[in-house]
């Protein structure tokens, strides 16, 4: 699955977890399931646009600094 396609899933669902919610809150019933649910998804959706810390492998930054080394 894409980056993008995985982004507008993850959207979709918390608009219906969103709405579940609502809900609940207007009926005064406990909502506690979908609002882990809801931080869940938050998370992975913040875990996209985080770029990555090591995209490079070992290998290629080894190398790297090997050859600036040698310059």
């Amino acid at each position: 699955m894409s980056k993008l396609a995985l982004e507008k899933t993850i959207r979709d669902e918390l608009k219906k977890l969103n709405d579940a919610i609502d809900v609940k809150v207007i009926r005064g019933l406990s909502y506690r399931r979908e609002a882990l649910r809801h931080r869940f998804l938050l998370s992975r959706l913040s875990d996209l646009h985080r770029p990555a810390k090591f995209a490079a492998g070992w290998l290629e930054r080894s190398l790297s600094n090997i050859a600036m080394m040698l310059l």
